[in-house]
């Protein structure tokens, strides 16, 4: 810690020439206080900085004062302050900042706005030496106001206490950690347009008096691995945001009244069309009911609404028609029983291949079903867009797959025999462990001739890495593996099943075989990728969050102690894409005006990071909080109740609407800061959808975590 150098400068807007070093301090184990006054345009600026150093930690706080000053009849400037912390490695690092970074450092700067973290921090690790340097922003602003800018402008004034962190390996020789006030985003930003523009704010200096005061911690750790130090300093700040008053929002109404309401709701999207064709059509716009097209937003290759949303089907990753039949047979009983069974039995008559392949979308406009990916005719979804090749996802078609095994097991303890639903999950079963390659993998993607499509590849990848990202998503079914294995294990002789309870074993070795995968790829090397399919491989809280399901399955199935691990190791991570701190909301925005906070709320991958937040992280909270307690982790059990509550803000419900339509109603998603609003894409405030997923995740995902709390009880 001693050795630790902080350069302090400042940087003027318009008239500067580029930031200007003011200090350069050198710890020593004890404390400093220093002070300097800055001329702005014919006005002064004192900043005082004081350093703090305990045993392990040094405490920096920098106090700006700008005095109420006469007109000097110059235009309005601009200011801000940083400070850079030369760390002793000169080597490439592994950089740690939740919901942002997983992985080695790349050349550059590369800055965040601290609103757009989950946790307002970045941390370098030495793996080598298992030691780890973080930095830390600590009593994190409430408020921000409008910015002052045209569209187009990348330097604008910005009166808001809110910085950003980040990091910069410098020359490919030196390495900082960096911190600024107000915010940057540097070397490119998601913020302004898809070019990546950077940007840079800066705080007006006019005639008025302000002052602001910054805190911020850096801490020296050593912990045996990388996920480690990081959970380790998370869990540490989410303890002092809490002290500072960061609470979780409280709900008007209890977790079951919540599913009471989406239910509600779910079910007036059903509709029944042709001679056997039954369905929920739940993409739509909240504000506009039933039917409408739902409001947009970007994706790495399309922008929607489109209007083919509103004839569409869904079967597997934002929209789960399995799943949607099922809860409402298995909640509502009645018709509802009869309406399950025509969903499903649609999906399996108009969806299925000989070979066990699966298609998860169907267009009702031409009365068949389509491609994921690689038709250029087919609908455009929120889907990666690929040209040379047409197939499905591992993920879309595992999926919708595990709800028709669910739907079966339910219908048979119902009294209700379908016997091809059982059949159709076996011939996919099988087909899984057809195409499963023979380090227990599976690719990411196939064509229905079962060949793997490997897609935007950079053609610069090392091998090991385009490896890691054709295999991404290999966790994904492990979960359905696991429970087909479980169920044909339990019926032994049944006769109702027949001879097909012999194959569990073989599913199941199918199912450790991946977990073992997962085991040497994702949790050795603490590198979750590939869960959504929005945006190419990128990590992505959804990968940390099914590798961590499927290693706590396997423990449950086997026992064995390697699979617990694994599972902490994930859920360590995927907790990291959570918010722990309630960031600052816009005014006058639907957010502000129903006092949103972002603590609880999950971040969604590493490009956008916590710029927008979902309620996704609910769909495996049961598994979250049983990792925690047979862990013995109280904080990742905390984690879960976090999410549950916060993940159920702005749904409309009897006592407020919010503007929407009907009860149980709920945006896709909420902008924690711009993504390309120079694009007409997404504002800091704004809020967009809504896509079917928010049913399954905010009924199934709670009422099974709801139902380990009552047995715990």
């Amino acid at each position: 810690m001693d050795s630790l150098k902080i350069i302090s400068w400042y940087e003027v807007f318009p008239d500067g020439d580029g930031r200007k070093i003011y200090a350069e301090t050198v710890l020593g184990g004890k404390e400093i206080h220093a002070e300097n006054v800055i001329e702005v345009s014919g006005r002064e600026i004192a900043v005082e900085d004081a350093f703090l150093q305990e045993e392990g930690c040094v405490k920096i706080v920098r106090r700006i004062r700008k005095k109420e000053s006469a007109g000097t009849g110059r235009e309005k400037s601009g200011i801000a302050f940083g400070m850079d912390i030369l760390l002793d490695e000169g080597r490439q690092l592994r950089y740690g900042i939740p919901s942002c970074r997983y992985s080695s450092g790349l050349k550059g700067k590369h800055t965040y706005m601290e609103e757009r973290l989950t946790a307002p921090m970045v941390m370098a690790y030495v793996e080598g030496t298992q030691t780890a340097v973080s930095l830390a922003r600590t009593r994190t602003p409430e408020c921000s106001q409008e910015e002052e800018r045209k569209r187009g402008d990348s330097c604008f004034l910005h009166r808001t206490l809110a910085g950003s962190l980040g990091y910069e390996w410098r020359d490919g020789r030196e390495n900082f950690l960096c911190a600024r006030w107000p915010y940057e985003e540097m070397d490119s930003s998601v913020a302004l347009d898809s070019k990546g523009t950077p940007v840079q704010a800066f705080y007006p200096v006019d005639e008025e008096a302000w002052e602001a005061e910054l805190h911020y911690e850096i801490k020296c750790t050593c912990d045996r691995t990388f996920t480690d130090s990081l959970y380790e300093r998370y869990q540490e700040l989410a303890g002092e945001f809490e002290n500072e008053g960061h609470q979780i929002v409280s709900l008007p109404f209890t977790l079951q009244e919540e599913i009471i309401c989406r239910e509600t709701s779910l079910m007036k999207s059903y509709r029944e069309f042709g001679e056997d064709g039954a369905g929920f059509f739940f993409h739509f716009d909240p504000r506009k009911g039933y039917g409408s097209e739902p409001s947009g937003f970007g994706t790495s290759f399309n922008t929607i609404p489109h209007s083919t949303y509103v004839h569409i089907l869904e079967y597997g990753f934002t929209g789960r028609q399995n799943h949607a039949a099922l809860i409402l047979a298995r909640d509502k009983g009645g018709e509802w029983v009869e309406r399950g069974r025509k969903v499903v039995d649609f999906f399996l008559n108009h969806c299925i291949l000989e070979n066990g392949w699966v298609y998860s979308l169907y267009d009702l406009s031409k009365e068949e079903p389509f491609f994921s990916f690689g038709d250029p005719e087919a609908p455009k979804l929120h889907y990666m867009d690929y040209r040379e090749a047409k197939g499905n996802y591992l993920r879309t078609m595992t999926e919708p797959m595990n709800d028709v095994l669910e739907c079966y097991k339910w219908y048979h303890d119902q009294g209700s025999e379908q016997k091809p639903w059982l059949e159709a999950v076996i011939q996919f079963a099988d087909l899984l462990v057809s195409l499963q390659n023979g380090d227990g993998s599976w690719y990411r993607a196939y064509e229905p001739d079962e060949t793997p499509v490997f897609m935007l590849e950079d053609p610069g990848m090392a091998e090991r890495e385009r490896e890691r990202g054709r295999k991404a998503a290999s966790a994904i079914p492990i979960v359905f593996l696991c429970n087909l294995a479980e169920y044909l294990r339990s019926k032994g002789e049944d006769a109702d099943a027949g001879s097909i309870v012999f194959r569990w074993q073989g599913y199941q070795r199918a199912a450790v075989r991946a977990g073992e995968y997962v085991l040497s790829s994702g949790c050795r090397e603490e590198l979750f990728q590939g869960g959504t399919l929005d945006n190419p491989n990128v990590v992505d809280k959804e990968a940390a969050q099914y590798a961590m399901a499927g290693c706590w399955h396997l423990f449950e199935q086997t026992g064995e102690k390697r699979f617990l691990d694994g599972a902490v190791t994930a859920a360590r991570q995927f907790v990291t894409w959570n918010y722990i701190w309630n960031a600052p909301v816009k005014k006058e925005t639907l957010l502000c005006e129903k006092k949103f906070r972002t603590k609880g709320m999950g971040a969604i991958n590493s490009i956008w990071c916590g710029g927008v937040v979902d309620i996704y992280s609910l769909f495996h909270i049961r598994e979250l909080y049983l990792t925690g307690r047979r862990a013995g982790d109280t904080f990742l059990m905390k984690m879960a109740d976090w999410i549950s509550t916060a993940a159920h803000q702005i749904m409309s419900w009897p006592g407020d609407k919010m503007g929407f339509t009907d009860i149980g109603m709920q945006p896709e998603g909420f902008g924690i800061c711009p993504q390309g609003m120079d694009e007409g894409m997404i504002q800091k405030g704004d809020i967009w959808g809504t896509l079917g997923w928010i049913y399954s995740a905010g009924i199934d995902g709670v009422d099974r975590y709801v139902k380990e709390l009552r047995k715990a009880d």
